[in-house]
């Protein structure tokens, strides 16, 4: 008889939902601060306290769908939108950059400008 190991797979899926509530909470976190909305705005529209917000916002509460549907219709996007991690992604990536090349900081340009330049005579 074959036993078949499924904690991998819940693992797995947990891993997955974790990692999609986590993009849903940047990319509303992301909307509201370039929409200028405020999470008590959003905690109105979704008819929840402002706590309850800023909990789903640390990722210490789960969204449920109708959150999700009436998050969107507040930021005026839709689902897909809020689930979409390439921005989040692309950000990400940029804060992992090393100076490389001949870039200023790469060949130390910006370490000889000094702080307290005079005009040459």
């Amino acid at each position: 008889m074959t036993t078949v190991a499924l904690m991998p797979i819940a693992e797995e899926a947990d891993a997955a939902v974790a990692y999609a509530e986590g993009t849903v909470s940047w990319n509303i976190k992301m909307m509201l601060m370039t929409q200028g909305k405020s999470q008590t705005a959003l905690a109105d529209a979704l008819g929840v306290q402002r706590a309850a917000i800023s909990k789903k916002i640390r990722g210490s509460v789960s969204w449920s769908l109708a959150d999700l549907v009436r998050a969107a219709d507040f930021l005026d996007t839709d689902i897909s939108t809020l689930l979409d991690d390439s921005l989040m992604k692309q950000l990400q990536g940029m804060g992992n950059r090393k100076a490389t090349g001949d870039t200023p900081m790469a060949s130390g340009e910006l370490l000889r400008l000094g702080l307290n330049q005079r005009p040459s005579d």
